[in-house]
């Protein structure tokens, strides 16, 4: 994915991170109103969400990071996306994905 924005050094990919952070703090203003609607979707017994309740959106809350200011979460998510980038299986689908190409 990296690679079709122009490398890791690309303005694409700088964009698109910057892009990704922006969405990740918009998220995290609204993350009281998300966690609400979760919690009405586990009361609705919607598929997916069952089990426990409070441990599904403790796990989403902590997802949220709210403990964080806006630029230390940027930092952590940046921090993610670099983590996921350089993920052995990311690079393990990347190359079969690469080897079924060349076949065609």
């Amino acid at each position: 994915m990296v690679d079709g924005m122009g490398g890791p050094e690309s303005p694409h990919y700088e964009q698109f991170k910057k892009y990704c952070c922006q969405a990740y703090n918009w998220l995290r203003k609204s993350a009281n109103l998300i966690l609400a609607l979760l919690n009405l979707m586990v009361d609705a017994g919607i598929e997916g969400l069952e089990g426990d309740s409070a441990a599904i959106l403790l796990k989403v809350q902590e997802k949220f990071r709210l403990d964080l200011s806006d630029e230390q979460a940027e930092l952590f998510f940046l921090k993610l996306i670099e983590e996921s980038v350089n993920a052995v299986l990311a690079r393990v689908f990347e190359g079969v994905h690469r080897m079924a190409v060349a076949m065609r």
